[in-house]
Formats: C-alpha cells, structure tokens, sequence
C-alpha cells in the first residue's frame, strides 16, 4: 500500500513538474519475471509518436525522467514518452558483467512496445528507442534482438557489449543517432572493460559499434564536420560523424573531452565521471531527428 501511493505521489509530482498536459500515468506490464511497470507520459492526441527511454543502472526511471530531459523533448514536439523500470534499477543488457540483471529485458520491453500501440498511445509506425549508459547497452541488445517494433534509436554513453556484438543481425534498417564522450570513464571511447573496476563485461570501441550498425544499415561514411566548440570551463569540443548514401543514416557525435554524461542535462561528479557540456542537448538532438523523419 505505502509503495502505491510513493508511486502516485512520485507520478503527481512529475507531471506537475514537466507541465504537462496529460497526467503521467503508471503502466503495469505482466512477464514472466514478474509485473514490470514503465511511467507513461502521453501526448496530447493519440497514436503519437512515442520514445522509449531506458534509464541507466541504479538510476530510476523518475531520476530519468526529472534529469535528463526527455520529458521536455518529447512535449514540445507532440511525442509520447515511456520510462520503464530495470529490475534492481539494471538491465540485462548481455554483458558478462560481475553484478547485472538476469530478467528477461528483452520481452519485458517487446511486451511495453506492444502494449503502447495496442492502447492506442503510440503510433506503430513512429515508436522509438532511447537508452543511457546500461540503458543504451540494452538498447543495441534490443536492435540486435528484437529490432522489429522500432523506427529509430538514441544511444547515449554506450557501446556495443562485446558478447552481444558477436551475435548481432539486425532485422529492422534505421537510423541511430550516438552520443560518446572520449573521457568517459565508465564506458571507455576506444573499447575495452566496463567501470571502474573492470569487472563489468567489456565492450567494442565507440567508433567500431558505429561503423557495425552503419554497415548493418547498408550506410558509407560520408564525413565529419565540428559542430560546436568551448573555450575556458566549456573547452568540450563535439564532432558530428555521419554515414549516409542509405535510406535510414548513423550519426555519432563524439564529445570531445566529455565524461559519463547526459550531454546539456548533467555534469555529476566531473572529478570521477568526466565532465559534461551545455554546448549540445542529447535529448533535445535525438528527439528533433526522430522528429524530421517521415514515417516509412
């Protein structure tokens, strides 16, 4: 009884704190893990289109939602926004990983794409995938594994799990958009073992995963340019590197000089996690981009 109404007071204060003109609404999925739960923030008419956004491990989805942004983004151009709960605030994102998750993400995430369209708050053809850090490992497991219910996807501070890359197809041509920062200390630019203690799986390079996923989307390289530069406290410099000459695109933006974080939104710990940068929004850029596109 007490976690209902933690719930429904967390849920009153979200809404009343994004503004927003439909209430958030609180989504019970049945798995075989169990009920799962996702927070819904629906937009204004129904069958909009809709983002998935997958929090980070031991960050939860009302963090994610109060931090980050999302929420904002995905207001101000119309979309509907699902933030659904990892078990123990982690996702089983297919890292060989000394502490994870064993649930089954995958289903558990078919069935909340599924239930958005059925109940008529998402469109089908307009139903995207956002995921941070463990999030955005998660969702490259989702496009190696369960692409089909996507339109596109944002993957912020992750790279592609090592274990899952091997394996990986992807069924479903779209366009992704990254985001990596080269200090990054938690998810290393140039690959390798995961944390701070290296105990957490490893993962390819930044650049290997995207080259794979432009490969897996028929794309070449088509160039670089820089697309904003800092100088004194904002020296971060963001490098906007895109493959094309395809029908769907990938795009990465390295953040030069950037940490572990949600780029425009947060600058925790910079000391331990790296810096963050308000030269460029990484909710606001990847929602936009899923805004410009026409359906398929």
């Amino acid at each position: 009884m007490r976690r209902n109404v933690r719930a429904a007071a967390a849920l009153l204060a979200l809404a009343a704190g994004l503004c927003n003109p439909a209430p958030a609404e609180e989504l019970t999925i049945a798995t075989p893990d169990g009920a799962r739960n996702a927070i819904l923030l629906p937009a204004a008419r129904p069958r909009a289109p809709t983002v998935i956004v997958l929090h980070g491990a031991l960050i939860s989805a009302e963090a994610t939602v109060r931090w980050y942004g999302f929420g904002e983004a995905a207001r101000r151009r119309g979309f509907a926004a699902a933030f659904p709960r990892g078990l123990n605030l982690l996702w089983n994102d297919g890292r060989n990983a000394a502490w994870g998750s064993g649930a089954d993400d995958v289903g558990f995430l078919k069935r909340l794409a599924q239930r958005l369209v059925a109940a008529g708050t998402a469109d089908p053809a307009r139903l995207y995938l956002v995921g941070v850090s463990n999030g955005g490992m998660m969702a490259l497991r989702l496009l190696c594994e369960a692409s089909e219910p996507f339109a596109g996807a944002g993957i912020i501070i992750a790279s592609m799990p090592a274990e899952v890359g091997a394996r990986c197809h992807i069924r479903r041509r779209m366009p992704v958009i990254m985001f990596n920062g080269t200090a990054d200390t938690l998810i290393p630019y140039g690959g390798g073992e995961v944390g701070f203690s290296g105990l957490q799986g490893t993962v390819w390079p930044v650049e290997r995963s995207a080259v794979f996923l432009a490969h897996q989307n028929g794309c070449a390289p088509i160039g670089k340019r820089v697309v904003a530069a800092g100088a004194g406290a904002d020296a971060i410099r963001v490098v906007r590197l895109e493959w094309g000459r395809c029908d769907t695109g990938l795009t990465l933006y390295r953040v030069e000089g950037g940490g572990h974080q949600v780029y425009g939104h947060t600058n925790y710990f910079p000391l331990f996690l790296g810096p963050g940068t308000s030269r460029i929004s990484a909710p606001n850029t990847i929602l936009a981009a899923f805004a410009g596109r026409k359906p398929p």
